[in-house]
């Protein structure tokens, strides 16, 4: 067996059949065999070979005896050079198969080699292409091509280092987020590489992201790749068979006019799906550091994801910073902190606005105390900073203020109940969503009720009293009908419901008791 430092053994038909114990004429004969070795040079004296390929070849199961014939199971060597073994999986197009190298020896000669099924000419195109964007790719976490071909036999054919295994055989083993983040990493920089290069992949899921032999998580499998700036006659039909949960929602509707931020979706899904240790069918994601970047990240609407995949890998690292040895407070410390930081009017201080961000994604959203630390420190974000953190993320901010308004039901303070009514009217005016506003109108009934404070009551008459528009009608009586019993009769007299939409006006009249005539 050679190694890195042995010569390399070369030699004509005479040195080829002493190494197989054959005569001259029976080399003749070999070398019309489909997986015989193919010589490095043709000099003018004759063929030359690679000697330690044909002992390898001598050893391997593609040598057969005469008059013994191939079987027909399946292709039995491709290239003249790698060794067929078993199929390791079928994608739409092609079969991958286990292959043994036989111009490299040790771990090296271990690879995979995918074969086009299809001879369909839109398919064959996608495959030409997918071969010619692995040949050039030169990066770590990007599936690099050894060699290539189209055989007579078994047609067009690319092969691979052999992979440990996918991401896909680890979704329920990696789910500490020290762990995810380091699968991220490498998944991020790959995306960066090949969207600097004009490239987007497509098709990014779990099974497309490889682990090397290097221990390095790698992303392959470019047959829904798409270049940018590259005049295309390939049509649409195999565009969207990327797997639906992993793909972004634009993708579906228009394939050919995705960027860089469908690829973030698809690797936001990722996280998703290592997250929950499952398909990621919905957009659920429990509390955790990473689940802010999550949900930005899967946003549907791709102008509120990450621009790059070097921007969500920025997201990444800024959670897990490290925190100064030693350093521990209560909830009750930490708001008491954060609240005069985020209450200056502006974003004065945005590293407190970043770590009210982080501690949204860290608190469990039921724990009546912690909320109510949250609460405090959350109503004093200015209008800038609501405006910020809906634009950036209004998933998170929609998710943490339903939260917040629950915990309206229970108990505070006059001067704080007064806060978080300003607050909810605040977030209610900047966002202009249909559910933040029901939510606020909710949430306003039922403090305002429990504490007996007008002032609540006045913010939330005042909000009523604004809207003149249909849907947002709608949404504040559904907010008021979520409410308690009897907080709808506190919140709204007979004065009020005069001056209110109409819309507003005959719902409430199913709300109160005494049924009035408005």
């Amino acid at each position: 067996m050679t190694t890195n430092n042995s010569p390399l053994r070369l030699g004509g038909v005479t040195e080829v059949a002493d190494e197989l114990g054959v005569t001259r004429q029976q080399v003749t004969k070999l070398r019309q065999r489909p997986g015989f070795p193919a010589p490095i040079a043709e000099l003018s004296a004759g063929a030359i070979w690679d000697l330690d390929m044909i002992r390898r070849w001598r050893g391997s199961g593609l040598r057969r005896g005469a008059g013994r014939p191939e079987a027909a199971a399946g292709p039995q060597s491709v290239g003249r050079r790698f060794e067929l073994g078993n199929k390791l999986g079928e994608g739409g197009f092609a079969s991958v198969y286990w292959a043994r190298d036989l111009a490299s020896a040790g771990d090296r000669a271990r690879t995979a080699v995918k074969i086009l099924r299809e001879a369909d000419p839109d398919i064959v195109a996608r495959f030409e292409r997918e071969l010619r964007l692995m040949s050039e790719f030169n990066h770590v976490n990007l599936m690099p091509v050894i060699a290539s071909g189209n055989d007579p036999d078994v047609g067009m054919w690319y092969a691979m280092p052999l992979a440990l295994g996918s991401l896909a055989d680890e979704v329920g083993n990696i789910t500490e987020p020290e762990e995810i983040a380091k699968v991220m990493r490498a998944v991020c920089r790959g995306l960066a590489h090949i969207h600097s290069e004009g490239i987007f992949h497509r098709d990014l899921k779990p099974e497309n992201v490889l682990r090397s032999r290097g221990g390095e998580w790698a992303i392959a499998d470019f047959g829904l790749a798409r270049v940018v700036d590259e005049s295309s006659v390939l049509t649409e039909t195999y565009d969207v068979m990327g797997s639906h949960y992993y793909m972004a929602p634009e993708q579906m509707r228009d394939s050919k006019h995705v960027d860089a931020r469908a690829d973030v979706y698809s690797a936001g899904k990722i996280m998703q799906a290592l997250i929950i240790k499952g398909l990621p069918v919905n957009d659920d994601i429990p509390a955790g550091p990473l689940r802010g970047v999550i949900q930005r990240a899967i946003s549907p609407d791709r102008e509120r994801r990450y621009e790059s995949a070097t921007h969500l890998l920025d997201a990444i690292e800024a959670v897990f910073r490290p925190v100064p040895p030693g350093f521990w407070e209560t909830a009750e410390d930490r708001g008491q902190r954060l609240f005069p930081r985020l209450e200056a009017g502006y974003i004065a201080d945005p590293t407190a606005f970043d770590e009210l961000e982080q501690w949204a994604n860290e608190i469990d959203l039921n724990d009546y105390d912690d909320m109510g630390e949250f609460a405090w420190a959350f109503c004093a974000l200015p209008v800038e900073s609501v405006e910020r953190w809906w634009e950036g993320n209004p998933t998170t901010f929609t998710r943490v203020f339903q939260a917040f308004v629950r915990r309206l039901s229970g108990n505070f303070g006059f001067t704080t109940c007064d806060r978080l009514a300003n607050f909810a009217e605040r977030a209610a005016r900047v966002t202009q969503d249909l559910t933040i506003l029901k939510e606020a109108i909710c949430g306003l009934a039922e403090l305002g009720m429990h504490h007996n404070r007008w002032h609540v009551r006045d913010v939330a008459v005042t909000m009523l009293q604004r809207i003149r528009d249909t849907d947002e009608a709608l949404a504040a009586l559904e907010g008021l009908r979520e409410a308690e019993p009897g907080t709808a009769a506190w919140t709204v007299g007979d004065s009020v419901v005069r001056t209110l939409h109409p819309v507003l006006r005959a719902g409430l009249a199913d709300l109160f008791t005494d049924k009035p005539s408005f």
